[in-house]
């Protein structure tokens, strides 16, 4: 059962829901709407979405009046499972509907938008990608930027965060200042904590 909440106020949504539910359908979507023809954006209120989901346990999504394709492609973001959207061949018939509707042109861009707001939602995760690992080059590390002799106190004058990142990480500069090298170090070498006494 897929139901546009429209014009209804959250006391009839929850009628609608529990009238589902007492019939034995629990497979309901709720579609945030704002009627109004056409609908201006700073109405759409799509925070709406995530919050009917979770208040009545049900997939979501939007019926939209609003111009463009801004809107569908935020509710994605927000959770929308389906998108409904007005559609006409050719805008130059007019009607009603024609300013909001979308022709063929838009709506494949709409679609388009929606598939790449998908995949740039994507999960939660902190690990990194092979191509994110791969540009880890360009962080900072600490590097020897002056020749070192064995013994030799590591100071600001020979040790510097810099590009690439294949050194230690510049958290630790601090701790590293003060301490000796184990063994005699060339300027350039990325520096790790196996090279201090």
């Amino acid at each position: 059962m897929i139901m546009s909440i429209g014009i209804a106020e959250l006391e009839d949504i929850e009628l609608a829901v529990k009238t589902c539910r007492d019939a034995g359908n629990n497979n309901i979507t709720l579609l945030k709407c704002t009627s109004s023809y056409p609908a201006p954006i700073e109405e759409a209120n799509l925070a709406t979405i995530p919050d009917l989901k979770q208040r009545f346990d049900v997939e979501v999504g939007l019926s939209d009046h609003t111009l463009g394709i801004v809107a569908p492609v935020v509710a994605v973001t927000l959770g929308a499972r389906v998108i409904e959207k007005h559609f006409i061949f050719d805008k130059s018939i007019g009607g009603p509907d024609a300013s909001f509707s979308l022709d063929e042109k838009e709506f494949t861009n709409m679609v388009t938008a929606i598939r790449q707001a998908e995949k740039a939602v994507g999960k939660v995760t902190y690990e990194l990608t092979d191509k994110v690992k791969a540009s880890r080059k360009f962080a900072r590390s600490l590097f020897i930027i002056k020749d070192i002799k064995a013994g030799e106190t590591f100071t600001v004058e020979n040790v510097r965060s810099i590009r690439p990142g294949y050194g230690l990480h510049p958290k630790y500069l601090r701790e590293i200042l003060g301490k000796t090298a184990k063994e005699g170090l060339k300027k350039g070498e990325p520096l790790n904590k196996n090279l201090l006494r």
